[in-house]
């Protein structure tokens, strides 16, 4: 499997840090093809925002990345949650039948790195639409998780900044 950067995608919210990966061949990360692809998607679009603004407002501004937000989907997690959580989250209004689905990585309630995703076209992320989004998503949490465990990557004491444990420094891009 080809290398791929561990960078920052969102850094100004103040409940939670966004991280995102990028292959190393590509010129634009994994998140950033998500949005868009979905926001030029005229079936998607509204889906997309709603996501979007769920994950800045919610996550990052309001809750932090609370444990009830994210969907258990093997090593790694996915958004937006489902339904029935405990927290009244108006970001977004259609949970039970919402049909897209971005693979992430939560961290810590401060930090989360966010890979690509799909239309949710099927009852297993492992099937349909899904499948190829799930599958790399889980790729990368393995990857990372085993850079953590190894102190090759380092969670700050905050519990919101990933350092690199060469020199101590805060990750902009880190080839993984």
């Amino acid at each position: 499997m080809a290398n791929f950067a561990l960078e920052i995608f969102d850094d100004e919210c103040t409940k939670c840090i966004f991280y995102t990966v990028k292959w190393e061949y590509e010129d634009i990360s994994e998140t950033e093809k998500f949005f868009e692809k979905y926001y030029n998607d005229p079936e998607y679009k509204e889906f997309a925002e709603e996501l979007a603004v769920f994950i800045n407002k919610s996550i990052g501004y309001k809750y932090g990345a609370i444990d009830d937000f994210f969907r258990w989907e093997k090593k790694a997690h996915a958004l937006p949650p489902k339904p029935g959580i405990k927290i009244d989250i108006e970001e977004i209004t259609i949970l039970a039948d919402f049909p897209l689905r971005l693979y992430c990585l939560r961290i810590s309630k401060s930090c989360v790195i966010l890979f690509n995703g799909a239309p949710k076209t099927s009852g297993s992320a492992q099937e349909g639409e899904t499948s190829m989004a799930f599958h790399e998503a889980n790729v990368f949490a393995e990857r990372i998780l085993k850079a953590l465990s190894e102190n090759a990557l380092k969670l700050c004491p905050n519990d919101r900044t990933i350092l690199n444990d060469l020199d101590s420094s805060e990750i902009t891009d880190i080839l993984l």
